[in-house]
């Protein structure tokens, strides 16, 4: 006898089903990219307990847009202070 004795299909009986118990994956398409927007020109500082997240002036962060369209990320979210 092999394994399983029991195939059990109870769970895949319907699409809607399936799609409960569906193995998770994620793609770029499920990334959004916070960047954080600050005043002035040329300025990038680290967010402290964020590594690899900062603040950024509009000119940075443009220049960090395009580097994320390059890498194939879809989505950011803009978060920025007002002067």
């Amino acid at each position: 006898m092999s394994f399983p004795a029991t195939r059990l299909r109870r769970l895949r009986r319907t699409d809607a089903l399936r799609a409960l118990v569906r193995e998770t994956s994620l793609s770029l398409d499920d990334v959004v990219m916070p960047l954080f927007a600050c005043p002035g020109e040329g300025i990038v500082r680290p967010v402290a307990g964020l590594s690899g997240i900062a603040q950024r002036s509009v000119d940075e962060l443009a220049r960090e847009a395009g580097e994320l369209a390059r890498l194939g990320v879809r989505a950011v979210l803009l978060f920025g202070i007002p002067e």
